[in-house]
């Protein structure tokens, strides 16, 4: 049984954050914090790859909640290709939103910006981490697992549409 540590643990990404990553077919991914100019490019991505899609004003919210909100974003040659919004709450990291353009899947940018929080989460104190993602997203569920989640439960009618979310869960040691 895991033991809570209780402290609070405010993110510390500098507005300045980066950190460039070689992709498998030779070009570089860079990944930084999402700026306010990045929310129509972000929104147009969302709206791609979900159905039950977050809105502009979602993501300026979650810009504009910095205590425990850190958004970042994946860039190749200067577009967004991908996005992460984790929730820093005490120990605990919560995945609330990640995304990667369809036609850059499979070239590993989701698993480089989860590594990114991964890593600065638990250089921060972050113990622990968490996501939901829906049951039939075979894909997103096998980057999970390869990234160290495993299920701890499942969420009834998690999704608008009445889907069923996998709680998944990653200690951090």
């Amino acid at each position: 049984m895991a033991v809570r540590l209780n402290h609070q643990t405010q993110p510390t990404f500098p507005e300045t954050f980066r950190r460039v990553f070689a992709l498998p077919n030779a070009e570089e991914m860079l990944v930084r914090r999402m700026l306010s100019e990045d929310i129509e490019a972000v929104t147009e991505l969302e709206f791609l790859c979900f159905k039950d899609a977050w809105t502009e004003k979602h993501f300026r919210h979650e810009l504009q909640n910095s205590r425990i909100s850190v958004p970042m974003v994946a860039e190749i040659r200067g577009e967004i290709v991908g996005y992460i919004v984790p929730w820093f709450i005490e120990d605990e990291i919560h995945i609330a939103n990640i995304a990667v353009s369809p036609l850059y899947r499979r070239h590993r940018i989701g698993e480089h910006l989860l590594d990114t929080i991964l890593e600065e989460g638990e250089k921060q104190g972050s113990r622990f981490v968490y996501l939901e993602v829906r049951v039939s997203n075979v894909a997103a569920i096998q980057l999970y697992k390869k990234c160290g989640f495993v299920t701890a439960g499942i969420r009834a009618k998690y999704y608008q549409d009445g889907e069923d979310a996998l709680l998944m869960e990653k200690y951090l040691g």
